[in-house]
């Protein structure tokens, strides 16, 4: 989509690859400058020197996302460098180690797939809440898992996070409106050409993903198809949105 965001900051959370690194160039062809966040230095710093070369201004800020100390301390640092953020993109997080049967998973495991999935975005949004408050203005993209809408085998775990970041994306929603903050969320099934797909292909479970990749009726979306929506509703066209959950699986499923 052809859109202008010059004069806007965005900060990406686990921008360093994949998803997050293609919203990030993808908001910075549109003229914003990003904040990328993650635990990768190189491949943070690759992503800085990509978008500056597009004539944006970019900075790299180290974070453990599952640490809220350390995710405040990163957001606090991105206000003070760039000035304000106007948008955030709220992503990160693996979850191959998590895509068993619910039989086959550890308790001990609970807490991390929770963590990683669920507290990540919320402690990115909480780091930013009173900044985006005091400006009275914002813009918040939750990326979960289409799992949270659909029940789907050996992802009952990953779901659970997912359905509650579904619930919170309208909770919050309504309760930032009276800030003009607007808060969206992504749902997304298996995301071809990422990091993410190739650790899940190389699994025992490769065969039941596979069976996605054959039944997306359009095809497997791909990382850029996730940061066309991801600048859809960083922009000023979803200005009049806020609370809606968008589903991008190439068709695989139709969530009500």
């Amino acid at each position: 989509m052809l859109t202008n965001l010059e004069g806007k900051v965005a900060l990406v959370t686990g921008g360093t690859n994949g998803i997050g690194k293609a919203t990030a160039l993808k908001l910075a062809k549109s003229g914003a400058d990003v904040v990328i966040s993650g635990r990768n230095h190189e491949a943070g710093m690759q992503v800085v020197s990509e978008i500056k070369e597009l004539g944006r201004r970019a900075v790299f800020i180290e974070c453990d996302l599952f640490v809220y100390d350390s995710v405040k301390e990163m957001a606090d640092r991105a206000v003070a460098e760039m000035g304000k953020i106007d948008i955030l993109i709220a992503n990160g997080g693996a979850t191959v180690q998590y895509a068993k049967f619910f039989h086959e998973l550890d308790p001990n495991d609970y807490d991390g797939c929770l963590n990683s999935q669920q507290s990540s975005r919320l402690y990115a949004i909480r780091a930013l809440l009173d900044h985006m408050r005091e400006q009275n203005y914002g813009k918040i993209v939750i990326i979960t898992s289409d799992a949270g809408r659909i029940a789907t085998p050996r992802e009952s775990l990953i779901g659970s996070a997912a359905a509650g970041l579904v619930l919170m994306n309208k909770a919050l929603a309504n309760e930032f409106a009276r800030w003009q903050i607007r808060v969206n969320a992504l749902c997304l099934t298996v995301i071809q050409d990422t990091p993410g797909f190739d650790a899940v292909m190389a699994t025992e479970a490769s065969h039941v993903f596979q069976k996605a990749v054959d039944r997306a009726k359009l095809g497997l979306p791909n990382a850029e198809d996730v940061a066309e929506a991801a600048l859809f509703f960083a922009s000023p066209e979803s200005d009049r949105i806020t609370g809606q959950t968008l589903s991008i699986n190439g068709g695989l499923s139709f969530a009500g």
